[in-house]
């Protein structure tokens, strides 16, 4: 319940925090200060939720791609052409596969995409240890780096650019293989008072759920 609860504020937080970072990459003429401020602030939220909820067996993403894998009956006739480096068939390699890309873009994203492709992308998203910083927190920071060369170059945010680059991270999240834990790390009471001295100036706005205060403290 301790962690849950840290999990949930967290969530919270990173909402408004998250449009705050969008406000600033979305602008006509980019601000260097502005996006190094609500992009790290953000990205940071992310991998304090990763190194939380990684305490919790509960909110783990090693046991999903370990159930998946588990479901492979013994045979190689599962293919697809977008896992090149499995001709084989190995069934277990495309469960995990699928295990993956469910909980990122849900529809496959292949190596020559230049975007993810339409639909429900982020519809199974889950807050989960290792989704949480390899995935979403990755997401965000190639946002603020791109953000930031384009701001360099007092140019707007190239959004071509952005769709390949998280293409090329959903492709590579998907179809990889890296292991992921199925036992909690660390001390999730330790951890949530961290959290607990990290963000309690943020507490009275997450009650509020005010984006406006919000926006207001982050500045």
């Amino acid at each position: 319940d301790l962690v849950n609860t840290g999990r949930e504020i967290l969530a919270n937080i990173a909402t408004p925090a998250s449009l705050n970072f969008s406000d600033a990459f979305s602008r006509q003429t980019l601000n260097k200060d502005e996006l190094t401020r609500t992009g790290s602030f953000y990205i940071n939220i992310l991998n304090d939720a990763d190194t939380l909820v990684g305490t919790d067996r509960a909110f783990l993403l090693g046991p999903w791609i370990e159930m998946a894998r588990r479901l492979d009956s013994g045979q190689n006739d599962c293919t697809t052409p977008i896992l090149t480096d499995n001709p084989s068939g190995d069934c277990r390699r495309f469960l995990e596969w699928n295990a993956r890309a469910q909980i990122t873009t849900w529809k496959p994203v292949a190596k020559s995409d230049t975007s993810i492709p339409q639909g429900p992308i982020d519809y199974a998203s889950k807050h989960w240890q290792g989704l949480i910083k390899d995935y979403y927190s990755k997401r965000a920071q190639i946002t603020l780096e791109q953000a930031l060369w384009d701001e360099k170059a007092g140019l707007p945010l190239n959004t071509t650019m952005i769709g390949r680059l998280r293409a090329e991270l959903a492709y590579n999240f998907t179809t990889a293989t890296n292991k992921y834990p199925t036992t909690p790390t660390g001390d999730g009471v330790a951890m949530s008072r961290v959290i607990f001295d990290k963000y309690s100036s943020w507490f009275q706005c997450n009650k509020n759920a005010d984006r406006a205060q919000v926006k207001a403290i982050s500045r």
